[in-house]
């Protein structure tokens, strides 16, 4: 695995320090790219005002999913490595940080007193997550699950040639 699919990679496991080494440059280094990118929009400053916002949007728009992205191989990567099946919790995660922007953010600034204790909750279970991805201890796979299954020879169906 190259060094950008160390960051951006889904397959693999990492531990504990490799998950917070990662983050830690997946973050600098999204921050020096939008430093850079805010830089060279100042110093170009295409078109006018209305051009400026464009493109300081799109640049904030690429930086965070840049950043999801990162964030969710990450986590998948751990998540293996702590012994979890990623492919049943990096969804549901994912539907419900959708069902907080989408619909909790925005009734709880309409109705503070009735959502913000939700919105409050939901910010809580992920510090909460986040620290149980960087504690909980590497499960090391037993025998039988490193064990790769290697056919003595091909099923006759995939030539169909060779089984006349």
């Amino acid at each position: 695995m190259g060094g950008l699919g160390e960051l951006f990679g889904f397959d693999g496991r990492i531990n504990r320090l490799g998950y917070v080494g990662r983050s830690l440059v997946v973050g600098v280094g999204l921050a020096a790219l939008a430093a850079l990118g805010a830089t060279t929009l100042a110093t170009l400053q295409p078109g006018g005002l209305d051009a400026f916002q464009v493109w300081t949007q799109r640049l904030t728009m690429a930086v965070i999913l840049l950043g999801l992205w990162a964030g969710f191989a990450l986590t998948t990567r751990r998540l293996r490595d702590m012994g979890l099946e990623p492919a049943y919790v990096v969804p549901i995660y994912a539907a419900l940080w959708v069902i907080n922007v989408e619909l909790l953010q925005p009734m709880a600034r309409i109705q503070p007193e009735s959502y913000a204790p939700i919105e409050t909750a939901w910010l809580v279970a992920q510090v909460l997550a986040g620290v149980v991805l960087l504690f909980w201890p590497t499960r090391t796979p037993s025998a039988a699950e490193q064990r790769v299954y290697v056919a003595a020879q091909p099923a006759a169906y995939l030539d169909w040639r060779e089984s006349k």
